[in-house]
């Protein structure tokens, strides 16, 4: 074989092995990527299902809707009886959870307001101490996946004593200060429950379940008791009134136990109102029944589907305490913001909540 050829069949061979390492690179990169795009989304997941768990558990109280398990500070998925303060592991057994993992196969770790434990009253004005990034958003919790461990961190000693071995920065010095990213090595994912997205979530389910009470009642006599006065602490009904707080007492015929002419609560077999209702919202809910309902004598709620003047009676929760609002409430204008809503005729809207109102409406008929 001549030089010339020798030589041309040294350099395809070279060329060919150029391309065979570049391809073997290549996809050794794309792997890779592929790896990481599957871990991303498995530690994704892994935080989604953890937050719609502790929304469903927050929810599904019956003792105070709104309320967070404690962390697991013992590895075992169990929340603890008392909440440590920091952040302790989600506790994914009590939340009804598979052992949930991220994408690299850590637990996931969580932390807690302490106004959401359920040793105190829960409602519309309570207040959340965790941040996030420095903002002043109130944090109710967070929930954070480890990622896999960074250089330094050696995960071998028994959870959950050892966070530094598994989140970095800010998240890892058990104070209400918590970061989506840092400067250095850092691979912590964070999601938050905020204390206005579970509070309106856990206002809408007050209302549903005053609604229902309500609509026992009617059930049980045939009308719908009237309304308590602002500023009565024992919230008794008043005869003919038609808007004020849902009344905690209502009274029996004759009328012994207040002024209204209808069966008390426990008179009726099929409607109680709930303990923590009494306890933590009976003055944040407004009332208004219409006494007489043949439309249009009806209650009115504008931006609902027609027909909307045919109400017999509307629940509406007043949200969060604004500037110049006293709670308990002295007037409609300290629980309602909306104009329509507060000037005490049988004409409600019903608004999304932003920075303009924060009333949510449940209609209880029809």
């Amino acid at each position: 074989m001549s030089r010339r050829r020798q030589q041309g069949a040294a350099l395809l061979l070279l060329v060919t092995l150029v391309v065979v390492a570049a391809s073997y690179l290549l996809l050794k990169q794309l792997n890779n990527k592929k790896m990481q795009i599957e871990q991303q989304t498995g530690t994704a997941k892994a935080l989604a299902s953890a937050k719609a768990a502790l929304m469903g558990h927050a929810l599904g109280s019956t003792v105070r809707p709104g309320e967070l398990p404690c962390p697991d500070t013992d590895n075992d998925g169990g929340s603890e009886p008392t909440c440590i303060t920091g952040a302790g592991l989600l506790p994914w057994h009590t939340l009804g959870l598979e052992d949930l993992r991220d994408g690299s196969g850590e637990r996931l770790w969580y932390a807690l307001s302490p106004s959401f434990d359920g040793t105190s009253p829960i409602n519309s004005d309570s207040t959340a101490t965790l941040r996030i990034d420095g903002g002043s958003t109130e944090i109710a919790a967070i929930i954070l996946a480890p990622g896999e461990p960074l250089p330094g961190q050696n995960r071998t000693a028994p959870l959950p004593g050892n966070i530094a071995q598994y989140l970095e920065d800010d998240n890892a010095n058990d104070d209400n200060n918590y970061v989506t990213s840092a400067t250095g090595d850092f691979n912590d994912r964070v999601v938050v429950i905020t204390r206005d997205e579970l509070l309106q979530a856990t206002e809408r389910r007050v209302l549903g379940e005053v609604r229902r009470q309500l609509n026992n009642y009617f059930s049980d006599n045939g009308v719908y008791p009237f309304a308590a006065a602002v500023g009565d602490t024992g919230q008794t009904c008043q005869q003919a009134l038609s808007q004020g707080l849902v009344p905690l007492v209502i009274g029996t015929p004759p009328p012994t136990g207040g002024p209204c002419t209808t069966p008390d609560w426990s008179a009726s077999p099929s409607a109680a109102l709930p303990s923590w209702f009494i306890d933590d919202w009976a003055d944040l809910i407004w009332y208004a029944v219409a006494p007489a309902c043949t439309p249009p004598a009806c209650i009115t709620v504008m931006n609902t589907a027609s027909p909307d003047n045919d109400k017999q009676a509307v629940l509406i929760a007043g949200g969060a305490k604004r500037s110049g609002q006293t709670r308990p409430p002295a007037a409609v204008t300290d629980l309602l913001d909306s104009a329509e809503n507060t000037d005490l005729d049988q004409v409600f809207e019903q608004l999304p909540v932003d920075a303009a109102s924060n009333d949510q409406i449940r209609i209880v008929a029809p």
